[in-house]
């Protein structure tokens, strides 16, 4: 009985890695196929971690321009170094003043709870006074867009942030609709108009007819960050310059973990680039993105596959260049570090969430993975849970097509549905 028992069991392992092995060579000659048919590059691998067996690599040494997959190597740069709840507030107090500083948290107003600052600022009897002090580096990235400064998905970076350095605007009943108020006396009514923002000033436009609203960055300062917040706690703060004379404490704010969730589930850059300010701050006392990711890949990832060209915390940068199987060696490196329900909660979710919300639906959850889009480029990285239960890492990367983003989307879910039913 025992044996025949064996028996069954090892030939169903036969049927598996028979029907497994005939799945990975049907998506290589897929892909070897449409390589002479398309003018685009691709790159995937596949790989089990529980048996540690790479299931699929093609062209997974290649690098490719990740845009926003790049966040994953952000969030495990944040996750390793920023233990504690967010670090919201630098301050001092004398006996008749407090005096504040910015700390590059994103939180402030932009959706997350705010309260515990506006209260302690609000509470506060004496004069306020915010320092007026800089990050160590240029308010854009290197390699952004300079054209897209009008677009809600490039805020500026910088060390005070309020509203996520956004501001939202829309016409109701004919009305203008502003958060915050105080950009109200800069909006222009117009017929028609092919900008929302000025280059180099905080005036804007909207056309009558918009019904959509808009949500556009604003130039940042620490005056106007002064007058915003002031306008909040219905009391003064003034500006004063920077001195090194101050012991600062540092008031804490939310947990870190909402971050990280609102950035790879709606895929945040504003929220990605600040992170990597507050890391480069906690690392080397300064605000420098470019050290933040040096830090990192000396002391987090220095056995990567391919050595990545990284020079920022968004993706934004068309200079990044990452290989597809730097991706699964830093899924698999979060996988082994988080726990997996943990790990998997930060993610947007096939069918379910964020920008996966359209794609990969099913009965049961399958994809939970980081898209990273640019014009002409889209990646998906992350985990596949299978029809069996077996979780598989994954990196699918596109770069350089002219054909839709929806039918190289459309391509990827069929060769992940097809690993999903047969693995």
């Amino acid at each position: 009985m025992l044996n025949h028992t064996i028996k069954i069991a090892y030939l169903l392992l036969i049927v598996f890695m028979i029907t497994s092995c005939g799945t990975a060579h049907k998506i290589k000659r897929n892909f070897k196929k449409s390589y002479k048919e398309i003018s685009y590059f691709k790159g995937f691998v596949l790989y089990n971690p529980k048996i540690k067996k790479e299931l699929i690599n093609y062209n997974g040494e290649k690098y490719f321009t990740p845009a926003s997959n790049t966040k994953l190597f952000t969030f495990y740069t944040a996750y390793k170094t920023l233990k504690d709840s967010v670090s919201s507030l630098a301050y001092y107090k004398t006996q008749d003043s407090l005096i504040i500083k910015g700390t590059a948290d994103p939180s402030l107003l932009y959706g997350f709870d705010s309260s515990k600052i506006i209260d302690f600022l609000k509470n506060e009897t004496n004069s306020i006074y915010l320092l007026d002090e800089y990050i160590d580096e240029a308010p854009y990235g290197s390699g952004w867009a300079w054209g897209d400064y009008q677009y809600y998905y490039m805020p500026e970076k910088n060390l005070f942030p309020i509203y996520g350095n956004i501001v939202k605007f829309s016409i109701v009943d004919s009305l203008i609709n502003v958060n915050p108020t105080y950009f109200k006396q800069k909006i222009t009514v117009l017929d028609a108009t092919t900008i929302a923002r000025e280059l180099t000033k905080n005036i804007f436009y909207i056309e009558k007819d918009n019904t959509q609203g808009n949500e556009v960055p604003f130039i940042t300062s620490n005056q106007l960050t002064a007058k915003l917040l002031s306008e909040v706690i219905q009391k003064n703060i003034t500006v004063i310059p920077t001195s090194k004379k101050y012991n600062f404490k540092i008031l804490k704010g939310g947990s870190y973990n909402n971050l990280y969730k609102q950035m790879l589930v709606v895929s945040d850059n504003f929220i990605a680039e600040q992170l990597m300010l507050q890391v480069s701050k906690e690392v080397t006392n300064s605000y420098n993105v470019k050290l933040a990711i040096e830090y990192s890949l000396a002391n987090y990832l220095s056995n990567l596959p391919q050595k990545p060209r990284w020079v920022d915390g968004s993706g934004l940068s068309r200079y990044n260049l990452f290989s597809p199987n730097d991706f699964i060696f830093l899924l698999e490196k979060m996988l082994n570090e988080i726990p997996q329900q943990q790990l998997l909660s930060y993610f947007p979710v096939g069918g379910e969430s964020g920008t996966l919300k359209n794609w990969y639906g099913n009965n049961k959850p399958f994809v939970f993975a980081k898209s990273g889009s640019l014009s002409n480029n889209y990646n998906l990285s992350g985990y596949l849970i299978t029809k069996k239960g077996t979780l598989l890492i994954f990196s699918y990367m596109n770069n350089h097509y002219k054909i839709k983003t929806s039918e190289v989307k459309s391509n990827m879910e069929r060769t992940l549905k097809l690993i999903y039913n047969h693995y």
